[in-house]
């Protein structure tokens, strides 16, 4: 991380996290393959997130307080708001919680500043603006994001399991659009915010490097819900029996296609460049991966197209495989850390893009 944390200002990391709850705990005995090493990952991601010193966080989640067709953020202009909730899923993983301030004046800035550029951007008042529940799509990616942070503050060595921010950094909360209440609804409305979601993610770059703040963008997000799935897992890592018409346990063809599109894109893998030097292909994300969208039901889509428009003309150096290498001087971003796994039904990747430099 030598010379990655010196910027004033602006929008300085991005981290795409998984929310899967089964990554929370490396010593149960029953996860699934592949759990460990996304935990280690989300852990390595965590220790870089402290050393990169946020002071504002803004967390897009697929699964918060959701409206139809139209963004969401949490509590603008509020003060002294707490946002906190646990990883409660098939009841487990309660014992795992994140409480944090969240910042109303920034929220309120940003509001504003995207109500004035795009047409379905909502502000929410929740409990009089005293406090904002969360659930495992915020405190999963959350709980990776601050716990290095938390345990230096504390001055432990030992894995936390209750996150709780005294004072920084704080947070922005913005729920992705839903995509409708009917099939035809959802099939349009994703065509549609194809674009959009690229624009969203242009606008809140262009916002982050406007601002004061030393912002870290956490994205919040599972790839391909229809992997095939052994019915040997303990049940809560299965689908929910009735659900099972919607996630077969023979998988679908289109889920592994989609997913390694998705990590294509990410890691420039499929870039025409002949160096380490890439830049996120819109094709790929869009054209390729957005047709059988519909198939898979990946949660991280739209935060995917929102990073598109975030990182789209920059250029990025994929340092995963050498990190001691020497950083090119023409990259404007470092791919430090990512992995993909499929332990069950769905897909998780991790992921973390550093800034190299800022105006």
């Amino acid at each position: 991380m030598e010379n990655l944390a010196n910027t004033a200002h602006g929008l300085i990391g991005i981290a795409y996290l998984p929310h899967g709850t089964m990554t929370l705990d490396p010593n149960r005995e029953d996860l699934p393959h592949g759990t460990g090493d996304l935990h280690r990952t989300c852990t390595r991601i965590s220790e870089k997130i402290a050393q990169l010193n946020p002071d504002l966080i803004i967390l897009l989640t697929p699964h918060g307080i959701n409206l139809h067709q139209s963004l969401n953020i949490y509590q603008p202009g509020t003060s002294s708001c707490i946002a906190s909730g646990n990883a409660e899923w098939n009841n487990q993983w309660n014992d795992f919680g994140v409480n944090v301030h969240l910042d109303g004046e920034a929220s309120q800035q940003l509001f504003s500043y995207l109500k004035q550029h795009m047409v379905k951007v909502e502000g929410m008042l929740s409990f009089g603006g005293l406090s904002t529940p969360l659930r495992w799509g915020e405190v999963v990616p959350l709980y990776f994001a601050l716990h290095q942070i938390v345990s230096n503050i504390n001055g432990t060595t030992t894995s936390l399991k209750q996150i709780s921010v005294p004072s920084s950094p704080k947070v922005v909360i913005i729920a992705q659009p839903a995509k409708g209440s009917t099939m035809e609804e959802r099939e349009c409305f994703m065509i549609e915010q194809r674009s959009k979601l690229v624009e969203f993610g242009r606008l809140l770059r262009l916002w982050c490097d406007q601002s004061s703040h030393r912002t870290l963008l956490l994205i919040s997000g599972d790839q391909a819900h229809t992997h095939a799935w052994s019915p040997q897992l303990a049940t809560i890592y299965q689908p929910d029996p009735s659900c099972f018409s919607k996630f077969p346990q023979a998988g679908t063809e289109e889920a592994r296609l989609f997913d390694k599109i998705v990590e294509d894109w990410m890691t420039g893998r499929r870039s025409n460049s002949n160096n380490d030097l890439y830049s996120l292909d819109k094709k790929l994300i869009i054209d390729e991966a957005g047709p059988i969208e519909r198939f898979v039901l990946s949660c991280g889509y739209v935060g995917s197209l929102t990073l598109q428009g975030v990182l789209e003309n920059q250029t990025i150096q994929n340092r995963v495989a050498d990190s001691s290498g020497t950083v090119n001087s023409s990259a404007d971003w470092l791919l430090t850390d990512f992995i993909s796994a499929c332990p069950t039904y769905y897909g998780m990747m991790a992921a973390l893009f550093v800034r190299t430099n800022i105006e």
